[in-house]
């Protein structure tokens, strides 16, 4: 990229056109204010500059050698430009020296300096230095350094760093090894590394999780040859956040205690983590984070900063050169004699001091806030005394002239980068006055500024997309009568009263006015002799209303009403479908979603790219985007829209240039082998097989067949892309008045009069009048595919559609389900119906059809000789004129008549009369109609296609996250890399036929890899703001690796307030503060998974990578087998495991203080549970094992039986050959270590061992085959998918659907849980379970399976009666879904669709291992006041409940229906059933289906805040969505992260409800509750973020806010109630009518909040004395049953019998009670008649006595 700033002024022109070619706009007002909008370049501001700075170096590590500080031997090593044959000394940096001091004194040290400062360095010296001295002394080989990397692709990178220090020395003599073992390496490898150790280990944390718990032979060794290690190395600590942070802690205290290493040396490197305070303070925060991960003592003093330094002359600042800067702006071009002179030029002084080093009077030079081109323009005009355009030009001009220059040491001085951010574009809203007077705004809001104490609100406004008439969608509501805003395809109403439709303002000229021939023609019954509506339309009439400005009628300004659906424009009279929606047919002011800006940026982006010269050989190649969402799923939406729209890009440039090269027309029979040729595939080159050809081998006839099939398959594309009006957001060549079809010799056919004889209207025409009718006639017979043509034929599109599976590739073929369109008949009469719905294979022509209309309406009847008896004509007339043209015509061979059944005959036009035209040249009709982009973008591709070789066929996208699987992602990197080396390691390889193809683009979802080293890259694109400014840097970092230019975009959603936020506030993302990462070590389940793999060390077991080789599946409840039960119970592994462990624990002592539930018996319980708990863990494989051997004899009955009908067989034929994938899948040997059921991956999902960041418990989806083959070769047996589970409720809700690999699969069936007791109940109906949630404070009381209810009638929280409305019940547990695949992701996907459920959550808390249910209590309060209080418990389960639809009909129906056999979801009450024909087992559907309520539960820690006062729903709202954004500002964490609800529902807000959805937590809860100020700092910064300025003197008072508030030039609020920028959110939407920032009470609230304390609630003394007897009895009887090591009951102090009696205990699986005071008869009966047994315990000196009697409740002691 010679010019970035070209390079992005070109990106953006083209983006900036893209976006705004689909909108029209009519009305003059609002035209008006778009433009402008636009023009000041609103959703594209200026890019910001970056300079990387230069860091202030301090000798040579030559000169230290010889000063005999370091090892002689690392004068050779360290020189730089080995590997060009040209070394020379490698200089030092300053941090670099202070960490070589470090490093030698043995103390641990974090290094946090910027990027490209060699931070591996600081680390590697010391350690090489530190290891060749060791090896002198004693010449034992190990491993004395691990390096560990957040992900492999580091790894990766920083080895091949290393071996270009290493080059030239024979491999036998290398001074130091190093080695990679990361889970990416061969057996063979692995053995190399445990015969040879390495002297340093690269590796990632998984990996040394899996080393140091799995126990085969390799592994052993490999961890022998590392005892008495001397460095540890974390690279990238901050990115060690929440449960993966805390797991890593753990993970370095037990590297320590394995491997004795008592004197290791803790290195870390991190960005700075604070921007608060001074150096001292900043390096304080780092230096407490790195105490905690690695459990050693490190101090602000063993952090170690960047230093800077200037690169040009130090001696002069911008005084002394300003008098010489307007010359140096004036001057033509730069050109320094060397670098002195480049030191002393004005501008790179200027350059420097302004956009690269801050010099603070008080502080060392530190980085300057990166600045917008026009705002660094300004200053540099204003120090020249020259104007901006001049200054810009010059600044242009140098920065990319001194990205030639070179230092000495070989860098350039200003490497630098534009960050460009772009907004996706929202809507127009508009307040409901008239044209002119109206306002309009593009900021979305509630109300019109500055008027919402008259409650003007504004209306989103929408635009017909062929004419620009501006439609507001409205909720009616009828007492009183009003209209509301909605949002265009929310069309079910909170409440009943509302309908919704559409207000239309009246504009003189509409088509409408209010008649009955204004309606549609297909709204008319003309069978009677008088026209009347259809009774299916007569609710949708449009009607006139005056409405004002409030949304009152009455008054004010008209509009016509539209109910319901918007089904024809009342201006131009387009209509649609009552199917399909709104949003489609209406734009708003983009009519692009993400997905389409990202494709046409990335599509700009290639072409650019690919314009430049090829790279020379052995350099890298620079042509290429990477591309990030937050989103796996997205991911693979964005590459599967991209590639469809490549695809027809491809084809219908294909289609231009086979015009052009044929003069301009073709017919039928030329078409397809014209494209053929014109796409440059009749070339034989590899190049060109490959594109199309499943294996480029093929000869002969196999080729030929595969080119008929590939011909006839371009040919079908093309005639179905005629059809009219699809993809709006993509119009085809026909709309965009490229291609007009003409019909051959129509001229002579209309002028023969002999042909149209027979019809008296038709002859008096003139030839020019017949061929005008003729084409209006011919036109709709081809645009609604009435066609004869062998291409519509369903048995030559089945024969194209096998031979395509076995000869061409994916990108070409027929999709294996895709569904074809086949020739349609054009009929004279009504549609006939066929099982109740309309025959769409039959378009009608009759009366008032479109057709009729349009031959009506045509303009010359009123100039022909038969103008005054067609103004008497009815439709029948009409009619006749119609057949008898069709008649006339099917004598020339136009037409053909096809007998369709007995009563009815249709029409097809033949296809072969038609000439494609391309009419390019001519001026183009109504100009304003057509989309003048992607007319140019045609012609430039069809243009491009013509050179002799182009890029065209090279743009491909592929995902490249975590569900898509290791080799598939290493294949996707080497394509993407793409470099020298790759081709050839591919090449070598005799399995791959094809050379490598390369990969200009790839999607890539975060979580996986964040540092692909890819040196070449120089533009990353990110399609979402990411989370934090460190993953920004992460992210952007990737481009600009080697020092050149680097364009960063990111897209900014409309919708979505941290994307809006950031869009505004751009340098805060790009140069803002990594907040020091949250670590709870304190969790108990982190702890209890470590100590548990530390116990399945000990164990010494190698475990099988496949699960079910370690069970015996023949005996009843598939047990351990027996040899592996013995072993992991063995008397020796216990002991081993509890040294172990105490170890470990003693290492987290400090952390442990205060913990509830840790008691001195703790580790030693674990330890004895583990071995139990490891054989619980298996309990879901079995499940699901179980569950798919049920489905496939369940199916093979079906296969067997002989009252099946044939498509039942076939169905369950599918369903047993999807079945018996899975159980493949469940059986499989040898699973990698990436598959899900891999043993060790296994364990951790299940939460047995420390799961990272992989989800615990996940909820499965089956993803079924696709029947391709894998990248590897090997058959696709299809793969399962997993989602954390609170996130899976809703993505994999009942027909939800899922995106993965280019393609939408649907979720249909829940798997039972089969096989055990609570699958079916007597009746064949699932058992459910019941449940009571507490309606004054939300708390959950859970009731068995299959039992009827909960014990208890009042709340255990609250103690409130519980009533009748508190019920849930049928809730039923659902763990795994199966999809079947819908369609490919196409260019109509903008965003994922969700389906809208209601999701409902309730907790319970849960009592710690002392029986103590596990809560904190604090108070908030300022001053003495009270101001509300915080509950926060460590553990707490949490059920989320899926209630439904969120637009079912009836609220008071909870749940879906399910199909209790099969676990098919039934399709009753979906709010789009009508999109997909289901024809699953009619045998099976005689089961009638039953209704359910998914529910999925966790345990999470959570916290409630309860303000004291009881506050209003709009103040509960508006504090609800400040804080949850305070808290995501304040510890930067994603809005996906933090769950908060309203308790105990959401029409009734009495408390707000946290919990932490990432896994483990983000650690941010527990410093709400338990630090002081916390809080108040959330509080804070929520009041930043609506629009107040932090007051000066720090303390926020209501009195000052009004002064406080932010205002725009103009001095106008930034918005009334809420915008995108603050609390509105594309989540929060059902809330956005209730929140209000100016809400009185949530201010006061939250400025009180600002200023208050947190402090803990501690019972006093005398308040435990007082307290009554019956607890302490309780504590006495809990400890004494511990003593007796008993089992601990399910509940304590449980209300029995109405509350007559109090239960101490209860054991739910043996059904016992006990009770601590005597019981009387009448309770103890009810009870027993319950099935309780009752345990009388009041007799103190009988209790162990009465343990030992019940066995079967307190189990044996063993």
């Amino acid at each position: 990229m010679d010019n970035v700033f070209q390079f992005r002024d070109q990106l953006i022109e083209r983006y900036g056109s893209f976006s705004r070619s689909f909108v029209r706009i009519a009305a003059p007002d609002i035209q008006a204010e778009v433009e402008h909008q636009y023009a000041q370049g609103r959703y594209w501001p200026e890019p910001l500059v970056q300079i990387n700075p230069n860091y202030q170096r301090q000798g040579t590590v030559q000169d230290l050698v010889a000063e005999g500080v370091l090892h002689p031997a690392c004068a050779d090593i360290f020189q730089v430009g080995k590997t060009e044959g040209k070394p020379s000394p490698l200089h030092l940096y300053k941090h670099q020296m202070e960490a070589l001091a470090k490093g030698q004194e043995r103390q641990s040290y974090v290094v946090t300096t910027g990027t490209g400062s060699g931070k591996s360095l600081s680390f590697f010296i010391p350690v090489i230095d530190r290891l060749l001295k060791a090896k002198d002394s004693d010449g034992k080989a190990r491993t004395r350094a691990i390096v560990i990397y957040p992900m492999n692709a580091l790894a990766n990178s920083q080895l091949e760093e290393l071996d270009k220090f290493l080059h030239g020395y024979a491999p036998e003599h290398r001074p130091f090894t190093v080695k990679r073992y990361t889970g990416q390496e061969s057996q063979t490898e692995r053995r190399a590394i445990a015969d040879e150790p390495p002297d340093i280990l690269l590796t990632n944390f998984m990996m040394l999780e899996y080393i140091l718990t799995r126990f085969d032979e390799v592994d052993r060794r490999v961890v022998e040859h590392c005892e008495g290690l001397e460095f540890l190395v974390l690279d990238e600590l901050h990115t060690y956040r929440g449960r993966q942070g805390a797991d890593v802690a753990l993970l370095v205290r037990r590297l320590r205690e394995r491997l004795k290493a008592e004197q290791l040396v803790c290195i870390g490197t991190s960005a700075t983590m604070s921007s608060a305070g001074s150096q001292a303070d900043r390096n304080r925060v780092v230096a407490a984070v790195a105490s905690k991960l690695f459990g050693t003592r490190i101090t602000e003093h063993d952090v170690i900063g960047e230093t800077l330094e200037r690169v040009t002359n130090p001696l002069k600042d911008v005084n002394a050169i300003r008098t010489e800067l307007s010359e140096a702006v004036a001057r033509k071009q730069d050109i320094w004699a060397d670098f002195d002179a480049f030191r002393d030029d004005p501008l790179a002084i200027w350059v420097e001091l302004n956009l690269g080093i801050e010099l603070p009077a008080d502080e060392p030079p530190r980085r300057a806030k990166p600045m917008t081109l026009e705002e660094a323009s300004y200053r540099l005009a204003e120090d020249a005394g020259c104007q901006p355009e001049a200054a810009r030009a010059a600044l242009q001009r140098f920065l990319v002239a001194a990205h030639d220059v070179r230092t000495p040491q070989g860098r350039p001085p200003f490497a630098f980068k534009l960050h460009q951010f772009i907004s996706g574009p929202g809507k127009v809203l508009t307040t409901l006055e008239e044209r002119g007077k109206r306002h309009v705004t593009l900021d979305a809001q509630r109300f019109a500024p500055g008027r919402q104490q008259e409650n003007v609100l504004l209306y989103p406004t929408h635009f017909c997309r062929d004419c620009g008439q501006e439609y507001l969608p409205v909720w009616h509501a009828q007492q009183p009568v009003s209209f509301s805003p909605r949002e265009i395809d929310d069309i079910a109403a909170e409440d009943d009263t509302a309908s919704y439709g559409f207000l239309c303002p009246l504009v003189p000229g509409q088509q409408y006015g209010g008649l009955l021939e204004d309606l549609p023609e297909t709204w008319i019954d003309l069978s009677r002799n008088e026209p009347k509506i259809k009774p299916a339309y007569k609710n949708a009439v449009p009607y006139m209303v005056t409405v004002d400005a409030k949304g009152q009628t009455g008054s004010g300004t008209e509009f016509w009403f539209i109910p319901g659906k918007f089904r024809f424009c009342l201006n131009c009279g387009t209509t649609h479908e009552a199917r399909g929606k709104d949003a489609n047919r209406l734009s708003s002011l983009s009519g692009e979603g993400r997905s389409s800006a990202t494709t046409m940026i990335a599509l700009a982006a290639l072409q650019q790219l690919f314009a430049l010269s090829e790279p020379a050989p052995g350099q890298p190649d620079p042509r290429k985007l990477l591309g990030f969402t937050d989103n796996r799923q997205d991911a693979a939406l964005q590459a599967g829209h991209f590639n469809d729209f490549i695809f027809l890009l491809t084809l219908r440039a294909g289609l231009i240039g086979a015009l052009q090269g044929s003069g301009g027309q073709l017919d039928e029979e030329h078409l397809a082998e014209s494209v053929f040729k014109a796409l440059g595939f009749q070339g034989v080159d590899e190049a060109t097989l490959v594109e199309y050809l499943r294996t480029p081998k093929l000869m002969g006839l196999a080729r030929q067949e595969a080119q008929r099939t590939l011909r006839f398959i371009i040919a079908y594309r093309l005639l179905r892309d005629l059809r009219r009006g699809w993809r709006f957001n993509n119009p085809n060549l026909d709309q965009l008045g490229l291609l007009q079809i003409r019909y051959r010799d129509l001229a002579a056919f209309s002028a023969d009069t002999s042909i149209f004889a027979a019809n008296s209207t038709l002859n008096k025409l003139t030839a020019v009048q017949r061929a005008i009718l003729y084409e209006l006639l011919f036109d709709t017979l081809r645009r609604h595919l009435c066609l004869e043509s062998r291409y519509l034929d369903p048995v030559e599109q089945d024969k194209a559609r096998t031979s395509a599976h076995t000869y061409l590739n994916e990108r070409w073929a027929f999709a294996s389900d895709e569904k074809l369109d086949t020739g349609r008949y054009l009929i004279l009469g009504k549609r006939p119906e066929y099982k109740g719905k309309p025959r769409t294979e039959l378009v009608t022509g009759g009366p008032r059809s479109r057709l009729l209309r349009q031959i009506k309406a045509a303009d010359f009847w009123r100039a022909s000789a038969c103008a005054g008896e067609v103004a008497q004509w009815k439709d029948a007339e009409w009619t006749e004129l119609i057949e008898d043209m069709l008649k006339a015509a099917s004598n020339y061979g136009y037409v053909q008549k096809h007998a369709i059944d007995s009563q009815l005959a249709g029409w097809r036009l033949n296809a072969a009369a038609m000439d494609w035209c391309l009419i390019a040249d001519d001026a183009p009709a109504e100009s304003n109609r057509i989309n003048q982009y992607f007319r140019a973008l045609y012609l430039s591709i069809a243009d491009l296609l013509r050179q002799p070789s182009h890029p065209l066929f090279d743009f491909e996208a592929q995902e490249h996250t975590a569900q898509v699987d290791a080799p598939r992602r290493q294949l996707l990197e080497q394509r993407f890399r793409y470099t020298e080396k790759d081709r050839q390691d591919w090449a070598q390889n005799p399995a791959h036929e094809a050379p490598l193809e390369r990969l200009p683009v790839m999607f890539c979802s975060p979580t996986m890899e964040l540092g692909v080293d890819i040196s070449a890259l120089n533009t990353v694109y990110l399609r979402n703001v990411p989370p934090t400014p460190a993953n920004y840097a992460q992210r952007s970092g990737r481009a600009g690796r080697s020092g050149q230019q680097a364009l960063v975009i990111t897209y900014c959603a409309a919708l979505s307030p941290h994307d809006q936020w950031f869009f505004h506030n751009a340098s805060e993302m790009v140069h803002g503060v990594v907040r020091a990462p949250t670590l709870d070590l304190a969790n108990r389940d982190l702890i209890d998974s470590h100590l548990q793999a530390v116990w399945l060390a000990s164990t010494q077991v190698p475990l099988d990578d496949s699960i079910a080789p370690m069970l015996d599946l023949d005996q009843p409840g598939k047990p351990l087998k027996q040899p592996l039960h013995e072993a992991l119970r063995a008397q020796a592994v216990q002991q081993r495991a509890l040294a172990s462990a105490g170890r470990v624990i003693d290492q987290l002592e400090g952390e442990l203080e205060g913990s509830a539930w840790f008691t001195p018996d703790y580790v030693r319980q674990v330890i004895d549970n583990a071995a139990q708990a490891f054989s619980g863990a298996l309990e879901r494989w079995r499940v699901l094992f179980d569950a798919t051997r049920q489905q496939m004899d369940m199916a093979d009955r079906i296969v067997k039986s002989h009252t099946a009908s044939h498509t039942e067989r076939q169905n369950a034929q599918r369903r047993y050959g999807d079945a018996a994938r899975q159980y493949a899948v469940l059986l499989k040997s040898g699973n990698g270590q990436n598959n899900d059921f891999y043993t060790y991956r296994y364990l951790a999902s299940q939460g047995f061992l420390p799961g990272y960041n992989f989800p615990r418990l996940p909820l499965m989806a089956w993803i079924p085959a696709r029947g391709g083959q894998a990248v590897n070769g090997k058959d696709d047996e299809g793969s399962m998918v997993s989602r954390p589970r609170f996130l899976a409720l809703s993505e994999f809700g009942p027909r939800s659907l899922i995106y993965h690999q280019g393609r939408m699969y649907r979720v249909v069936r829940a798997k039972l849980n089969v096989g055990n007791t609570d699958h079916i109940s007597g009746s064949g109906q699932l058992a459910t379970i019941a449940s009571l949630v507490c309606s004054q404070c939300g708390y959950g009381h859970l009731g068995e399976p299959g039992g009827e209810q909960p014990l208890v009638n009042r709340c255990e929280n609250c103690d409130a009666l519980l009533t009748e409305q508190d019920w849930v019940r049928k809730l039923y547990r659902i763990e795994t879904v199966e999809t079947v695949a819908t369609e490919r992701i196409s260019i109509n996907d903008e965003e994922r669709q969700r389906q809208g459920f209601e999701l409902q959550t309730t907790y319970r808390f849960l009592p710690g291992p002392d029986g103590q249910i596990q809560k904190q209590k604090a108070e908030v309060r300022l001053g003495e006041e009270l101001l509300g209080e915080l509950t926060y418990a460590p553990a707490a389960q949490i059920w989320r409940i899926n209630r439904g639809w969120r637009r079912r009909k009836n609220k008071e129906q909870l749940g879906f229906y399910i199909n209790p056999i099969t676990g098919t979801w039934s399709k009753q009450d979906t709010p789009d059933a009508e999109d997909d024909n289901g024809n699953d087992d009619a045998l099976l559907e005689k089961v009638t289906s039953q209704r359910i309520v998914p529910f999925v539960e966790d345990h999470r820690n959570l916290l409630i805040f309860t303000p004291l006062h009881a506050l209003s729903l709009e103040a509960m709202a508006t504090l609800q969505a400040a804080l949850k954004r305070g808290i995501e500002m304040t510890f930067q964490i994603e809005e996906s992260e933090l769950v908060v609800e309203p308790l105990p529902k959401s029409d009734e807000r009495r408390a707000l409800l946290f919990y932490e959805a990432a896994e483990g937590g983000a650690g941010v809860l527990t410093r709400l509750a338990n630090h002081r100020d916390d809080l108040a700092l959330v509080a804070s910064n929520a009041l930043q973020l609506i629009h107040y300025r932090a007051p000066q003197s720090g303390v926020w008072t209501l009195d000052d806010l009004p002064s406080l508030e932010q205002t725009d030039e103009l001095g106008n609020h930034q918005c009334e109630a809420g915008c995108y920028q603050c609390l509105l959110s594309y989540f929060n939407q059902p809330d956005h009518e209730h929140i209000n920032r100016r809400n009185a009470d949530a201010l006061k609230l939250l400025v009180a909040l600002a200023n208050a304390q947190v402090q803990p609630v501690t019972n006093s003394p005398a308040a435990i004395a007082s307290a009554t007897s019956e607890d302490e009895m309780l504590d006495a009887w809990l400890s004494a049953l511990r003593q007796a090591g008993a089992r601990q009951p399910d509940a304590v102090n449980v209300p029995v019998n109405n509350g007559a009696a109090i239960a101490a205990a209860q054991y739910k699986a043996s059904r016992a009670l006990v009770f601590l005071s005597v019981v009387d008869g009448q309770t103890a009966s009810v009870l027993q008649d319950k099935g309780w047994q009752v345990l009388d315990f009041a007799d103190v000196s009988q209790w162990p006595q009465k343990f030992a009697a019940h066995v079967d409740v307190f189990g044996s002691k063993e």
